[in-house]
């Protein structure tokens, strides 16, 4: 997972703890069953992952259930996904995801770490149809249903190859690079998010043969398609917000040098549904934080969309660029050696 996928999965995390703490919830009531729902498709990996976890309550504490992963997960869920064709809303076939445990293991938190139940299909998404995901429960034979469009994908206008060397001179503040790349309203694509990574290899002044490669991502905020002219995205990116992030993101340490190695850009489009997500879960400047209000699974809560990505990796800077980062007010002491 990655700059779409971490920052929505520590919303998900988010609202999983809120959704086990709904201070409006009526202990005395019926049990509901509410399949909680986290699943991105992306036409251009080979396998998707679906995970579908129950919201509880129990009597105790909440966190302590969160430990038990009995607690999160159902024992004999039935997931598949429907492709179905746009123009006859008709299904033209049915993807059985097979239950995995511990394929991909989960990070530390709260919520229990063992048995990590996701569900896999390994069949290829299509984005010219709409893909319906279906969970039934045998158990108590309720059936969960959600559907998306699945987002398109995007060339990079600029730079249109890894082998364009980026310039961030002449000796400038208002000197700009304009990340580029296209956009259209039939690509299912609501906004996009830009990371810059940037590689170096870093080694003691006393041992330079000697190098660990390190390495630092800058993600930028979300782009709505409204900013979409002339079929293009366009990011500016300054000199000095350049220079700034190389700075800010490394220390200042006279016994160790440094040597640029390159960078490699990426952009994540997100189809409609994620971007309302995050819209609505971004940080709020509230004191009080509030439960989550998007969901697009009836019967449950979560989040059941697509997404996109796009890489370019092996980019170099032009020769007066690396001069100034090797010399310039920003890096000087930060002992680039080329």
């Amino acid at each position: 997972m990655n700059s779409f996928r971490f920052y929505l999965f520590s919303l998900f995390l988010g609202f999983l703890t809120l959704s086990c703490n709904d201070n409006e919830v009526d202990l005395t009531s019926d049990f509901k069953d509410i399949p909680v729902v986290y699943g991105l498709l992306d036409a251009s990996e080979d396998s998707n992952w679906v995970r579908v976890n129950k919201a509880f309550l129990g009597d105790g504490n909440a966190l302590v259930f969160a430990q038990i992963a009995d607690s999160l997960n159902y024992p004999n869920l039935q997931v598949a996904l429907l492709k179905i064709n746009k123009s006859s809303n008709t299904t033209e076939d049915s993807l059985p995801l097979q239950k995995t445990t511990d394929a991909i293991l989960k990070d530390t938190g709260l919520f229990a770490g063992n048995s990590n139940v996701l569900y896999l299909t390994t069949s290829p998404i299509d984005k010219n149809y709409l893909y319906k995901l279906v969970i039934f429960n045998p158990d108590n034979l309720k059936r969960t249903e959600a559907i998306t469009n699945i987002a398109g994908s995007t060339i990079f206008n600029y730079p249109n190859s890894p082998s364009v060397a980026l310039n961030w001179e002449p000796n400038t503040n208002n000197k700009v690079v304009s990340f580029q790349w296209t956009c259209n309203a039939s690509s299912n694509l609501q906004a996009y998010q830009f990371e810059l990574t940037f590689i170096y290899d870093e080694f003691l002044q006393s041992n330079p043969n000697n190098r660990v490669r390190k390495s630092f991502t800058n993600r930028y905020a979300l782009i709505p398609n409204t900013d979409c002219q002339q079929n293009l995205i366009r990011l500016p990116i300054t000199k000095q917000e350049f220079y700034s992030s190389v700075a800010n993101n490394l220390p200042i340490d006279q016994t160790k040098g440094r040597e640029f190695i390159q960078i490699d850009i990426s952009v994540y489009g997100a189809a409609k549904e994620f971007y309302d997500y995050l819209v609505i879960n971004k940080p709020s400047s509230s004191v009080v934080p509030r439960a989550t209000d998007y969901t697009n699974i009836p019967g449950g809560k979560g989040i059941f969309s697509s997404r996109s990505q796009l890489h370019m990796t092996g980019l170099k800077l032009n020769s007066i660029t690396i001069d100034s980062l090797r010399g310039g007010q920003y890096t000087s002491e930060l002992n680039f050696v080329n």
